[in-house]
Order: C-alpha cells, then structure tokens, then sequence
C-alpha cells in the first residue's frame, strides 16, 4: 500500500439533480451557453469534532494558511453566493473535508443537500487526497483528541451519490471517477485520482475507460470538460504528491478529443499553466486568503475562467454576524496567513517581501509584485541561500507579473 502523504491540496466538480438541466441558448448544445461555480479545497470539518480547545489550536498552528477558525461561516457565505449567482451547477473538486472524517463529510452533504434540492443547482463532487483513507480522521476536545470513522472508497460513494457518480452517464469501476452531463450538450470527466492502488494517480484501466468515455463524447457531438483534485501538470517547484502520475497520457488523450479545459486544486494557490493547446487551471483553497472561487462560462463555445472572493461582510451583514473580523474579513485572512509564512523567522523588509509575496501568489494576482521590491535586493536575500525557501522564492519569481486570476479561451493568454 503506498503511503499516503497528506499535502495541500485543491476542490473542482459537477452534479445532476433530475438529469441534465437544459442549456441556457438554443444553439448547437456543444456550443450553447452555460455557467458553472467552481469551488476546491474547503476542508470542512463538522463543528460536531472540534470544541475550538488547546489541542485543535495547536493543529491549526502547526498547519498551512487555511483560515479554518471561520471555516463553518466561509462555507454558509459560499453557499449564499451560489445561490445567489444561480450557476447551471456548482462543482467541487476536492479536499471536501478536513481529514476525511465521515462525520464531515455527512454533515457537509446535509448542506449540499439543501442546495440542491432547494435551488434546483446540480452538484457535481470529486474525491481530494484529504477525503479517504486518512488516518487523522479525529474529534479534537480539550488537550487530547479521539480517532473517529474516515471514508473510504465505499462510504464516500454512498454518503455523495445524488452529487455527481449516482446520476452519471457512465461510472470506471476501478475509481470513484464518472461521467456526467449536467447541462445538455456538455458532459464533465470527473477523475478521481485517489485510489489506495493508485494515490495521486490514474491505473490503466481507468485510462481505457476515459478514452471510452471520450469516444462517446465525441461521437454525440457534446462538449467536454475534465476535472480532478491533483494536478495534470507540474505548476509550481512542488511534483511529488502533486503531479498525478501517467498524467501525461491522461493529458494526451483529452488533447486527442478536442478537451480544452481541465479543471483542478490541491495546490492552494490559483495558477494557470497551457501545454499545447489544453489549459489547467488549479483553483485556489476556499479558506485560504484570498478566499475565492471561480465561475467558468462558455459563450457561443468559448470558454472564460474567472476567480471571485467571497463578500464576507455582506454575509456577515444579512446573517446578524457584524464582528469585526468580518468586516475587514480579507485582511483578516490575509493576516493569518502571514502567521504561517513567517519567512523562517526573518524580520524587517526581507521578511515583509516574502509574506506579500506569499499572499499576492496565493491569489493568483502576479501583475503589480514587482514594485515590492523594485531594486531585486530583498529577493537576492532570499536566493543567496541554498535551501527549499530560495527554490520556492525562485518558482514565485518565475510568474511575477502574470495574472492567474481570468483566462480567456477567446484571447488564448491571460490578462
């Protein structure tokens, strides 16, 4: 059994309610108009496993930048904002839960549930490295904590059936990963890529299945969207645990039938990288700073990708919760963030730079970093060293002036 190494991760998936809801044009289907939410890595945990005590501040502090002390409201202002948007179906592509425990990914069903059935919006749900098998499943009380249920396979299946693989056009018996077609004339490739046989990977048999699944796309004319938690390409200095293996095949064969699009996380931070002519986009972590999602549009068959933060002081407002934390939720978010990304202790403007380098890569928005540091001083101090912090401060410098933040198919670029 290999070992499974819990790292930051990604959320990106689509559902069907009654079956596939008609597209908003009456053009072509492959080509009609449509909307959808994308959301990854919310890392819920049910309020159930957690008394806020000792023990849980000590995890969240010897964890990343996730914002998790507001994850429960992050989540309520999500689900307002989908509602509100109305998208055509919202997808998750991952890390669901915090540590995979059943307890929370019930409870996040429940709200799922609501959503679907009281708006009428297909959800559409992937499996994150978080969500199976994980051994830190645990109810965190006092100074201690308890080991509760984890999902495997099997009960993630049953408790998220009406989201996505219980509607699905086809199913690979060998992964969680489905076929759906919530709107129609468009179908969604959702991959699962964390099977105990193959974690952060894709066995052969799954590859022949995809294909399969391709071919049939192909053949009644639909338009097609992939998604997965892990990523189909290496974006940042990280690989292991990141990269999913025989993606490259993968990759090929979306390129082989016409896949433009394929829809990811895990990493946290929004990045966007094109490998001849297929575009991943790796949407960062709902709670961590900047604490946003996307909505990705297709008009007249061309595909836009666009990031929001959620309006927290807006939720704050309608729900009677205006502490001050909410309304300046963004700083907020950003300050705990820095907690986490103390530049290995280094103070004065060294330190400074590396934390808003951090922040503004984190959320995808590269364009204006250049005039944090405009003699090049502040990052030479961190290149002159020889160890893992000058190789990640050299892949943020590789991006410095680019926007991960929209992509459109139309121009072919960011901007």
């Amino acid at each position: 059994m290999k070992k499974r190494v819990l790292l930051p991760g990604a959320m990106l998936l689509l559902m069907l309610l009654f079956g596939a809801r008609e597209a908003h044009a009456d053009s072509d289907p492959a080509s009609a108009d449509w909307r959808l939410v994308v959301a990854s890595d919310p890392h819920y945990i049910a309020p159930a496993l957690t008394d806020e005590g000792e023990y849980w501040q000590r995890v969240l502090a010897k964890g990343d930048s996730k914002f998790m002390p507001y994850g429960e409201e992050i989540l309520s202002s999500f689900l307002e904002e989908v509602k509100q948007e109305k998208p055509d179906a919202l997808l998750l592509t991952g890390d669901l839960t915090f540590n995979g425990a059943v307890m929370s990914h019930e409870a996040l069903a429940g709200k799922l549930r609501l959503l679907q059935q009281e708006e009428g919006i297909p959800v559409l749900v992937l499996t994150g490295n978080h969500d199976l098998y994980n051994p830190n499943a645990a109810l965190f009380e006092g100074e201690s904590f308890t080991r509760v249920a984890f999902a495997d396979s099997e009960s993630f299946a049953e408790i998220y059936d009406e989201f996505g693989r219980g509607q699905a056009i086809s199913r690979d018996p060998d992964s969680l990963s489905y076929m759906a077609e919530p709107i129609a004339g468009t179908r969604i490739l959702m991959l699962d890529f964390n099977t105990l046989h193959d974690f952060c990977g894709i066995s052969e048999k799954s590859l022949a299945w995809v294909e399969e699944q391709l071919r049939a796309a192909k053949e009644a004319g639909v338009g097609i969207l992939a998604a997965g938690h892990q990523n189909l390409f290496q974006h940042t200095i990280f690989r292991e645990s990141y990269v999913v293996s025989r993606g490259d095949e993968l990759a090929d064969l979306l390129r082989q039938y016409g896949v433009r699009l394929f829809l990811s996380g895990h990493l946290h931070v929004q990045h966007i990288r094109t490998e001849n002519g297929l575009t991943e986009i790796a949407t960062s972590s709902l709670v961590s700073y900047p604490c946003q999602y996307a909505i990705v549009e297709s008009t007249d068959g061309s595909l836009r990708y666009r990031t929001r933060r959620l309006d927290m002081a807006a939720w704050a407002g309608r729900n009677g919760r205006e502490e001050e934390i909410f309304g300046r939720f963004q700083e907020a978010a950003a300050e705990y963030m820095t907690e986490h990304f103390q530049a290995g202790g280094a103070v004065g403007p060294e330190g400074k730079w590396l934390e808003e380098m951090n922040l503004a890569y984190f959320s995808g928005e590269m364009r204006n970093v250049a005039a944090l540091d405009p003699t090049g001083s502040l990052a030479q101090f961190w290149l002159k060293g020889n160890d893992m912090t000058a190789l990640y401060v050299q892949s943020i410098l590789t991006d410095a002036g680019k926007n991960f933040t929209a992509w459109s198919e139309e121009e072919l670029h960011l901007y």
